[in-house]
């Protein structure tokens, strides 16, 4: 692969070889990791939104209304989908692209993006992904998560304003305060809110929040509608809200947490990478035995490990 005419087409914003540079960061190709070397200093110029919430709360639908709203602000925006993986091809199950039929007709740029088993609702390579199609030059990227769990909470390390979405009738609401997806929200949605119980869910959002950590930002609870377009004006107008009040200095200040967290993690990775490939798979299987025939404890296998 030619690595330095890629970067002379994603210089030019060429949509071809941003979507290129994904497949290659999707499959872990050595040639992505050259390629992001060299771009880096170009990215970084987007405002990242981050929608999550649990299955069927209607983020995709969301997330394609919203995409509308901003590009008839004269926005440009960018759309990453985590899809489920699936079991067949390992590849994305398409679900979020197929419902975003107002972006694709507006030409945004769409990927749907393979969780592969990563937990935490993004894919491992989502942040990757995020430089990737900052070269179109779009100044929002949206990111939509595969549906929060109790630990998909990883949107929030990504994201310069999380949005959880809630919709009433899915069990019990307060699952959502036990999983911590509420403490990520800096704005609250409350879907589907012509179905009964959504005046409720509402109320025991706002509730929930009094009773949990008072930030300086207090998260917004927005009711919307897809089916008719309803209280989508006021989500745009909370983002862009949240956004002011981020301003330069609050939004760099996250940022560099941010930066911080991926670096350790990535250091990690590639100490550990490191270290299992020193060690090699035979005097791990050598080691593993040991344990399980009690002749050493894990803590004191590690520690060898560590000082071999």
């Amino acid at each position: 692969m030619k690595i330095n005419a890629l970067i002379e087409e994603l210089r030019r914003k060429d949509t071809r070889s941003v979507a290129k540079l994904l497949s290659l960061i999707e499959d872990e190709n050595d040639n992505a990791e050259k390629v992001l070397k060299k771009i880096w200093k170009h990215t970084g110029k987007s405002y990242i939104i981050g929608i999550t919430g649990p299955p069927g709360a209607g983020k995709s639908t969301i997330v394609d209304l919203l995409a509308k709203k901003m590009i008839e602000d004269e926005h440009k925006v960018s759309i990453l989908a985590v899809d489920p993986t699936s079991p067949f091809s390992g590849g994305a199950v398409l679900g979020d692209r197929i419902r975003m039929s107002n972006s694709q007709k507006l030409g945004i740029f769409i990927r749907s993006v393979a969780s592969r088993g990563h937990l935490g609702g993004l894919a491992a390579t989502t942040r990757f992904m995020i430089n990737a199609v900052e070269m179109l030059g779009n100044d929002i990227t949206i990111v939509e998560t595969v549906g929060a769990g109790q630990g998909d909470i990883e949107i929030v390390q990504v994201a310069d304003t999380t949005i959880v979405i809630e919709v009433p009738g899915l069990g019990d609401e307060v699952q959502a305060q036990k999983a911590g997806i509420l403490e990520i929200g800096d704005i609250l949605v409350v879907n589907k809110a012509d179905r009964p119980g959504a005046n409720r869910l509402a109320k025991e959002l706002k509730m929930m929040l009094s009773l949990g950590e008072q930030r300086e930002w207090k998260s917004p609870i927005v009711t919307t509608t897809a089916t008719n377009d309803e209280g989508f004006e006021v989500l745009w107008d909370k983002i862009n809200q949240h956004k002011n009040y981020l301003g330069n200095n609050r939004k760099n200040k996250k940022r560099l947490e941010k930066i911080h967290y991926e670096l350790e993690k990535q250091v990690g990775q590639k100490l550990f990478t490191k270290k299992i490939v020193q060690i090699g798979k035979k005097e791990m299987k050598k080691m593993v035995k040991k344990i399980l025939r009690r002749d050493i404890a894990p803590l004191t296998a590690v520690e060898r490990i560590i000082k071999e």
